[in-house]
């Protein structure tokens, strides 16, 4: 029984799109990644809070999954949590269900009967159940399974506080699992426990009457958002529209921050005197943090548009999508948001692609993620651009969605050269549940967009900045002797009667000739 002096432990379990890490972070106030992409959370998350005065509670947020006997990592996760391998008891579990898809959800309900510790039933998206005509019965459903079932919305917090209630008292009770007679057992086929869930459906259930109605419109927008042709096509407007929003809203904070750093820079020159200190400061330290902040923007910006897209419920129709398309070259449908995040950086989509479940797939799209044109790319775009095509507006736009294609057409003609030959196979085929439409949260996409933002700070940040400090280094020592050519340009510039014009274009060079000698005669130029 749980003490005040140790916490009590709470599994947080159920189906994918279940709205389960919501209520985890609803429950004890930590951020994790909430998304409509299947197997986001694929590792177990934790987070405390205390549900009544003197009863702390760890709550376990385990990854989706639809049964227990699959032999997946998700499930074998949630196993070792269920039957207490490492030998830290578990209090009770919360399984969350979703309140519009009943029956598949109650098959993990029967297999979590069957263990030991007490279950508590979350019936969230009773709100969206409602909306599609679907009114259930709480408290005949908990007759039925035997257990307590709380009605809630986890998005809005509805049901929260009852949800606390119920599970202070199973944690404070810890009372034997109580099953159903007719429950099927742990090794019962799937025919079996499903036939046993839809008899609880139809004994809980009150009305059905206008669910045909919506379910109807929401196949009118799948025909079009999953078909071959008009769902490419849609995918490419969305693109397009993202896109063109992130390069919009970023430059502004972007030019800020280079603004910012060059101005520290330039105060840091001003105010220490010349030597390598000032050096490794200005040109190392300060470069290479800026060279690492300047990319936040778009990384924030990014996630949380991906954020809206996922809260909808079209990212998972646009992955479906995409999944023929990558099948072909040798990658999953999983490796759409890691290719689609790597358009902002290369390094949080290549971290992404942990969510990806099979190992040849994960380092294939590890590998080719790099080919696809990041924003650090951007301004040798416009370069390249503006020289070749500098009058002609048309063919410059034209050549710059070139080098996008480019980089794409790279990565998956690489991904299918890989298949091949060192990462020889197909891709593993998506399962993937294509979930409700939803209005999109913008307190859950700032939220991800700030944790995704600090994320890439911490992990791909300080490495970057490392080898900025490394690079700089390299580029700067052994010094070398100013060259004569240089020393001559100068005492050129300082003769009396040179017009400040022709002195400057005289300084400049002596300052490119000695850069030019600094550079051959360090380590990095040898």
């Amino acid at each position: 029984m749980a003490t005040t002096t140790a916490a009590a432990r709470v599994a947080l379990i159920g189906n994918p799109n279940t709205g389960k890490t919501t209520l985890f972070n609803a429950l004890c106030g930590a951020r994790a990644k909430t998304s409509n992409f299947p197997g986001t959370t694929t590792s177990i998350r934790r987070g405390r809070a205390e549900l009544t005065p003197g009863l702390p509670t760890e709550f376990i947020d385990l990854p989706g999954l639809y049964e227990l006997q699959h032999d997946a990592p998700e499930t074998r996760i949630a196993r070792q949590v269920l039957d207490d391998v490492a030998g830290d008891g578990l209090d009770a579990v919360v399984v969350v269900v979703d309140a519009c898809n009943l029956t598949r959800n109650l098959v993990l309900v029967a297999e979590l009967l069957t263990h030991r510790p007490p279950v508590v039933v979350a019936l969230n998206m009773v709100d969206l159940a409602r909306r599609r005509g679907l009114e259930l019965d709480a408290d005949a459903l908990a007759r039925r399974l035997g257990v307590p079932v709380v009605p809630m919305v986890a998005r809005r917090g509805t049901g929260l506080p009852e949800l606390r209630a119920i599970i202070g008292e199973a944690v404070a009770r810890r009372t034997p699992q109580i099953r159903p007679l007719d429950l099927p057992g742990r090794d019962a086929p799937l025919e079996v426990a499903t036939e046993w869930a839809d008899g609880i459906v139809a004994e809980a259930t009150v009305s059905a009457a206008l669910a045909a109605t919506v379910d109807t419109a929401t196949e009118r927008l799948d025909r079009v958002l999953t078909d071959p042709v008009l769902g490419l096509l849609a995918f490419g407007l969305i693109m397009c529209g993202l896109f063109w929003a992130l390069f919009t809203l970023a430059t502004v904070p972007m030019d800020l921050i280079e603004a910012t750093f060059s101005q520290l820079g330039g105060f840091i020159e001003a105010s220490f005197p010349a030597g390598p200190v000032r050096d490794l400061l200005t040109s190392g330290l300060v470069g290479g943090i800026a060279g690492t902040v300047v990319f936040l923007p778009q990384i924030c910006i990014l996630f949380f548009l991906i954020t809206l897209l996922e809260d909808t419920g079209y990212l998972a129709r646009a992955a479906f999508v995409m999944d023929g398309l990558l099948a072909r070259f040798g990658l999953p449908g999983h490796a759409f948001v890691p290719l689609l995040t790597s358009h902002a950086c290369a390094l949080p989509g290549i971290m992404s692609t942990r969510l990806i479940p099979d190992r040849r797939d994960r380092l294939a799209t590890i590998l080719v993620a790099p080919f696809m044109s990041c924003s650090a790319r951007l301004p040798v775009y416009v370069l390249l651009t503006s020289l070749l095509f500098a009058d002609r507006p048309a063919l410059a736009g034209l050549a710059f969605a070139g080098c996008y294609v480019l980089g794409g057409s790279a990565a998956l003609l690489t991904a299918r050269l890989f298949g091949r030959t060192v990462l020889r196979g197909t891709a593993r085929p998506m399962v993937l549940e294509l979930p409700s439409y939803k209005t999109p949260s913008l307190r859950n996409a700032l939220l991800t967009a700030r944790d995704q933002g600090l994320a890439f700070l911490r992990t791909a940040g300080t490495i970057i900045v490392a080898i900025c400090v490394i690079m700089w280094w390299l580029s700067a020592y052994p010094q070398v002797a100013t060259p004569d050519s240089a020393t001559a340009l100068r005492l050129q510039a300082a003769t009396p009667g040179v017009e400040a014009g022709e002195a400057g274009a005289l300084l400049d060079e002596a300052d490119l000739l000695e850069a030019r000698a600094a550079q051959a005669g360090s380590f990095a130029g040898r």
